[in-house]
């Protein structure tokens, strides 16, 4: 095993310690105790959960299907959902830069960076989307949400104005920027909104398991998917807690349930995405190192055994 792969499993391992600790703390901070004593159907909980999951798989078809198809399945679903997973126990959204670690070797720093920042952008556009087209349906009526929607809205019209212009009239940047402007960008859109629908499709189910009617939690799913993810916006703490239950208690709030049954049906909610991306980020996670380290392990350990029956046989001799 050469020196640069021993640094680079040291180094695996002292992120996977650091990743088993803060997902420790992230779960003590759910306080799920509370929702054991509630009325709550945890086969469509699991539902729910399995719904989030397969949203995961469909982000990741974003790559391997629309912006970069020379990439695997597997290897767009490790940096999707590893990221998820590394977000909900890291704060400040580390998971996001943690996702430049599992691109394919040969993947040079520019196109790694291309291929973060642009599905990025794509996902951005498509919360903002989704929230913009939720929040009449839902009937959400909090001004200072409402108010936060509209800006970031006119501030996203004007920046891609900005950035048609700068395109058509700017032709370095329309060189770099070339190989992604096409046909394949467009799918990739299309399957990183389809992601964002069925995440909607997956709280709609949380709210049922928890115990509101399945119309009711229509509205109830658009209003919590547009508060929690321009709340989420904000880099803070692990899987943005303190931040979600916020975001659900205004979104609940404005739609006239009371903060108590809204606190709890967060909980319920957050559990489900920690339940679908900590097993699954760890599933990716040890493939992962298990495809990069696995054959370099498994000839130290070769190499080992070969040298213990060597000096065995030696001792024999003697």
């Amino acid at each position: 095993m050469s020196t640069k792969t021993k640094l680079k499993l040291f180094i695996g391992i002292i992120m996977t310690a650091v990743i088993i600790y803060y997902s420790i703390e992230a779960l003590k901070g759910l306080h799920v105790n509370v929702l054991f004593q509630a009325d709550i159907n945890w086969g469509l909980a699991l539902v729910s959960v399995a719904i989030f999951v397969y949203a995961n798989y469909i982000r990741g078809l974003a790559y391997s299907r629309g912006i970069d198809r020379d990439m695997d399945r597997m290897t767009a679903l490790q940096i999707v959902g590893i990221g998820h997973a590394a977000n909900m126990v890291l704060p400040f959204h580390v998971g996001e830069g943690l996702r430049a670690a599992f691109f394919p070797k040969g993947y040079s720093a520019i196109k790694i960076t291309n291929l973060l920042v642009i599905p990025a952008i794509a996902d951005f556009a498509a919360i903002m989307i989704l929230s913009i087209a939720a929040v009449p349906f839902a009937g959400f009526k909090d001004q200072n949400l409402l108010n936060a929607l509209w800006i970031l809205t006119f501030l996203c019209i004007a920046a891609f104005i900005v950035f048609v212009i700068l395109i058509f009239f700017h032709s370095p940047l329309r060189s770099y920027l070339s190989e992604y402007l096409n046909v394949d960008t467009v799918k990739m859109m299309n399957w990183v909104l389809l992601s964002w629908v069925i995440l909607l499709v997956s709280t709609w189910i949380g709210l049922v398991a928890f115990g509101f009617p399945w119309v009711a939690s229509i509205r109830l799913s658009l209003a919590v998917f547009a508060a929690t993810n321009i709340i989420n916006f904000i880099p803070a703490t692990p899987g943005a807690i303190g931040l979600f239950q916020y975001g659900t208690i205004l979104a609940l709030g404005g739609l006239g349930i009371d903060p108590t049954t809204a606190l709890s049906a967060s909980l319920l909610l957050h559990l489900i995405q920690y339940a679908a991306l900590l097993p699954l980020g760890g599933y990716l996670y040890i493939r992962s190192l298990h495809g990069q380290y696995g054959e370099a392990l498994g000839n130290l350990w070769h190499t080992n055994r070969q040298k213990d029956t060597k000096s065995l046989k030696i001792k024999r001799t003697k």
